[in-house]
């Protein structure tokens, strides 16, 4: 029967060096630039439109499957 210590946190070992390497920097985190169509009243107006066309992307991408699938 495993035996189960209540530690929820592991360490975990991925061979990488310790510390930070010099000259690396935070070069790979950068926050995404908030765009202006997202602000205001129309901000769901605009979520909502893109919605609709990801969902319509979607059904045709699922058609075109379906159709290659039962052709084959």
């Amino acid at each position: 029967m495993d035996v189960f210590d209540g530690s929820l946190a592991r360490q975990l070992d991925f061979g990488e060096l310790e510390g930070p390497v010099a000259g690396s920097g935070n070069r790979g985190l950068r926050l995404a630039v908030p765009s202006a169509a997202l602000r205001g009243p129309d901000k769901y107006r605009v979520l909502e439109h893109r919605r609709r066309q990801a969902q319509i992307k979607a059904r045709l991408q699922l058609d075109l499957l379906d159709q290659e699938l039962t052709h084959a």
